[in-house]
């Protein structure tokens, strides 16, 4: 699984990162480089088995905080 995900990452930097950085266009090449190495890391860390926790506890605590009440998903 580790092999297929690395050779999957190498197709997407092949195909869309080095484009933009022949063509000289950083600012583009720069965010694309972080999520894809952001995203990489998540994937390699998901072929190892290690459980990510979710983001959605601390994503409604800030709502809450912001919004100031409990709101209901129902």
């Amino acid at each position: 699984m580790i092999v297929l995900v690395i050779f999957a990452y190498a197709l997407i930097i092949y195909l869309d990162l080095i484009p933009l950085y022949r063509e000289k266009r950083w600012r583009d090449f720069g965010l694309n480089m972080a999520l894809t190495l952001f995203t990489l890391g998540i994937a390699l860390l998901i072929s190892f088995d290690v459980t990510i926790p979710s983001p959605a506890y601390p994503i409604k605590n800030f709502i809450t905080s912001i919004i100031g009440k409990q709101v209901s998903y129902e």
